[in-house]
């Protein structure tokens, strides 16, 4: 049997065989038990039944001799051939079903009897006698004939069912055998087919256990084994195809080896060569690769970084974490700006500030495998930023007192208390006043500005409503928005839970990203404000339906005077206040548009926990 066809045919073949043999042996017992059954029914019963019907009419003649005794001639003639006719009809019936021994005899005794008893019997009927002559020879001659032949019938009768009996008993017996007999053939044949199936199963699937075995250790990568398997059908070939994969595995893995070390060389010298550090973490936030510089900003803490040091023992680890964190759980690069990006990590005997940049690292298929973390040595750029941020705040402070009285000034002039002014005076004086406002609002946005990258606004923290926020935006804006038919909507359900922040610092969030959707979207358009739940943040979202943000400006949206096209109104300090103001209380911004399909603005603020019962209207 070369075949795994044949092998499997020949057992399938094997164990009908046994439950053929089986069945037939079963089969063959009923049938011997149902004939040792007819036997009692046919042969004997028969027998007993025509002896009841010989001796029921022998007992009717008896009958009828004495009525004619008494005088009943008529009735007793008429009783008499019907009754010889019955007893003829089971004698007949006797000498035809001679099955035991000695019933023969007992058959030929009986028509002996029924012969004598009959010729005694005609004698009475024809003798012309007196009845006291007839009762005479009743009792002295026909009586004896009668009591004798009964007897016969009697003993035909105890034959039969003594016959009867022992065929019982012949098929009592024979029906044990037969449950002995069949019981022990099928105990044998579940021996044999369970040994069979075995000695099979191991013959075919132990073979097939091993090339499963071998072929999981081969995909763990182990290709120094042998399969050693001698059968000539289709497992056996399947083995030996599977000994020339390994060895052409073998040999591909020897002569891809070196060129893998090589290109693994090469990677790693290309992270040492980044002039910025480098960290490299696993699924489960834990060091698996840092690259030179990482090793001198952070020494031998995380011990080379290759096995699996967890961050959060080292000098500013926690922000790590918590970029790595983030760039994993909103599946995107995070390279966020401002003061909580930035890591502040001591060196040389001073504090040098480091920008966070965490990528998701996936593979080929999707899946997560880490995360690549980038800190950008900002130093330099955060001495100047605070430079600049003094000098600011300096000049801004130093402009708002002037600025201030000349506001002042304009004011009087322009309402009369100085004298009447003609036409074109007062359109002058008019747009001196709006340029005052404007400047007084750039001002007062550099200051806010300044005060927060400074740190010298301090925020609240406090659980606030989602939903009371946004009414409140929307109500503080429903005017401006209904002068230019603009739908403002509010998609904040109650039930979204609750976010820690500052009041008045996320009002002023709102009124900037409102402000600006109102102003770029046209009559009849919508304004929707949305918020969602998403691994401990609640992210609040400004849609509108306006003209969009072309894609060059995407880049620079939330950088300092940065302007929207060439006519653009305006400070430009709006969304950079907005990016300053998130970032201030643990959170992030993004905005995604496109040219004439309007705009989205989200917001990131950490959760204060589930949604109060109470709700206020």
């Amino acid at each position: 049997m070369s075949s795994l066809k044949r092998k499997l045919g020949f057992s399938y073949g094997l164990l009908i065989a046994i439950i053929l043999a089986v069945s037939a042996w079963s089969i063959y017992h009923v049938v011997r038990l149902g004939r040792a059954i007819d036997v009692i029914l046919v042969n004997n019963y028969k027998s007993i039944t025509a002896a009841e019907n010989m001796k029921e009419a022998l007992e009717r003649q008896e009958s009828a001799a004495m009525f004619f005794i008494a005088g009943h001639s008529g009735e007793a003639r008429s009783q008499l051939a019907t009754c010889g006719a019955a007893f003829s009809q089971g004698y007949e019936v006797a000498s035809h079903n001679i099955t035991e021994p000695g019933e023969s005899e007992v058959v030929a005794d009986i028509n002996a009897k029924y012969r004598s008893y009959k010729s005694e019997l005609e004698r009475i009927l024809n003798a012309p006698s007196t009845a006291a002559d007839k009762s005479n020879i009743y009792f002295q001659r026909l009586e004896p004939q009668f009591v004798s032949l009964k007897n016969s019938l009697d003993d035909l009768l105890h034959l039969n069912q003594q016959a009867m009996v022992a065929a019982n008993d012949r098929a009592i017996s024979e029906s044990r055998r037969a449950e002995i007999s069949t019981a022990l053939t099928t105990a044998l044949a579940l021996a044999l087919a369970v040994l069979f199936a075995w000695r099979f199963t191991r013959y075919v699937v132990n073979p097939i256990s091993m090339l499963a075995r071998k072929a999981k250790r081969i995909g763990e990568g182990d290709f120094d084994q042998n399969i050693s398997i001698i059968s000539k059908d289709e497992i056996g070939m399947l083995a030996i195809e599977f000994d020339k994969m390994l060895v052409r595995l073998r040999d591909l893995r020897k002569s891809d080896y070196g060129r893998l070390l090589i290109e693994r060389k090469k990677s790693d010298a290309v992270i040492d060569s980044i002039c910025e550090p480098v960290i490299v973490t696993d699924s489960h936030d834990r060091v698996i690769k840092i690259n030179r510089a990482a090793t001198q900003l952070f020494g031998p803490s995380l011990g080379g970084g290759n096995g699996g040091v967890a961050l959060d023992g080292v000098e500013g680890g926690e922000r790590i974490l918590s970029a790595v964190r983030d760039a994993v759980s909103m599946h995107k690069p995070v390279a966020v700006n401002g003061e909580a990006a930035t890591v502040p990590i001591k060196l040389g005997g001073g504090e040098r500030d480091f920008r966070l940049r965490a990528t998701p690292m996936r593979d080929s298929q999707g899946r997560l495998l880490g995360a690549v973390t980038l800190l950008e040595d900002i130093t330099a750029i955060t001495e100047v930023d605070k430079l600049k941020t003094e000098f600011i705040s300096l000049a801004s402070s130093k402009l708002r007192e002037p600025l201030h009285s000349l506001r002042l000034a304009l004011h009087a002039v322009t309402e009369g208390f100085v004298g009447e002014l003609n036409q074109e005076q007062d359109q002058i004086l008019a747009d001196a006043r709006e340029n005052a406002n404007k400047l007084d609002e750039l001002i007062g946005d550099l200051l806010e500005l300044s005060e927060i990258e400074s740190g010298t606004r301090r925020l609240s923290s406090e659980r606030l409503r989602p939903v009371d926020l946004a009414r409140e935006a929307i109500e503080r804006f429903r005017a401006i928005a209904d002068a230019k038919s603009i739908k403002l909507e509010n998609k904040i359900w109650p039930d979204v839970s609750w976010v820690v922040g500052d009041r008045l610092a996320i009002a002023r969030i709102l009124d900037n990203l409102l402000s600006n959707a109102i102003r770029h979207t046209d009559r009849n358009g919508l304004i929707t404000i949305s918020a969602n739940e998403h691994v401990g943040r609640i992210y609040f979202s400004v849609r509108d339906t306006g003209e969009g943000i072309p894609e060059q400006y995407l880049a620079t949206i939330f950088s300092r005077f940065n302007r929207v096209g060439d006519n653009s109104e305006g400070t430009g300090l709006g969304l950079a206040l907005v990016k300053r103001l998130v970032e201030a209380q643990g959170g992030q911004v993004s905005a995604e548009s496109r040219a004439g399909e309007g705009s989205t603005f989200t917001f990131a603020l950490i959760t204060g926990g589930p949604a109060s019962i109470r709700h206020t209207a």
